[in-house]
């Protein structure tokens, strides 16, 4: 039974919480080692902490609570914090119609970043962040993605605005 009924509700405000390979299949090499860096000492959580994340997600005894834990359970250990298909899962118990979705940590680093002076930096995690979310959205309708276009400078800008629109376009 979903936790919200016999209304629609529109999430504005749901977040992707990234673990340290997140960005792997998005982003050059320079730009995943210091994402991952990122991760080191994280709010004083261990580096194991990330590494067993993932199977304590998969477990049964976790699926076992999925239901009757979904409003207790946060950051991390929310239910479809970091898995897609998880997320699926967390939409159809919570009953919403839709989520826009904002990444979390690199939204903090491309913060710092846009206002420092490394934009090649700047522009390339905010297109592996674009992907990494918009592939994050694509297996269910109801996940809208949201990216992150720098304004440091316009022409990158248009760039990468337009290859953010362009993906998300992509059938999947």
């Amino acid at each position: 039974m979903p936790y919200i009924e016999n209304r629609i509700v529109h999430d504005a405000d749901s977040h992707t919480m990234e673990l340290p390979n997140w960005l792997d299949e998005y982003a050059e090499k320079s730009v995943q080692i210091a994402f991952r860096e990122r991760f080191n000492g994280n709010k004083g959580l261990a580096q194991t902490y990330f590494e067993n994340i993932d199977a304590t997600h998969r477990s049964q005894a976790y699926k076992d609570k999925n239901e009757e834990s979904l409003m207790i359970r946060k950051n991390y250990e929310a239910l479809g914090s970091f898995d897609k298909n998880d997320r699926s899962e967390a939409l159809d118990l919570l009953g919403v119609k839709s989520q826009l979705v904002f990444p979390t940590s690199p939204n903090v680093w491309l913060e710092s970043l846009e206002h420092g002076d490394d934009f090649e930096m700047l522009y390339k995690v905010a297109s592996a962040t674009n992907r990494a979310q918009i592939d994050f959205c694509s297996n269910d309708k109801r996940l809208l993605p949201v990216t992150y276009i720098p304004l440091a400078d316009i022409e990158k800008s248009i760039e990468i605005a337009k290859s953010a629109i362009k993906e998300v376009q992509k059938p999947y």
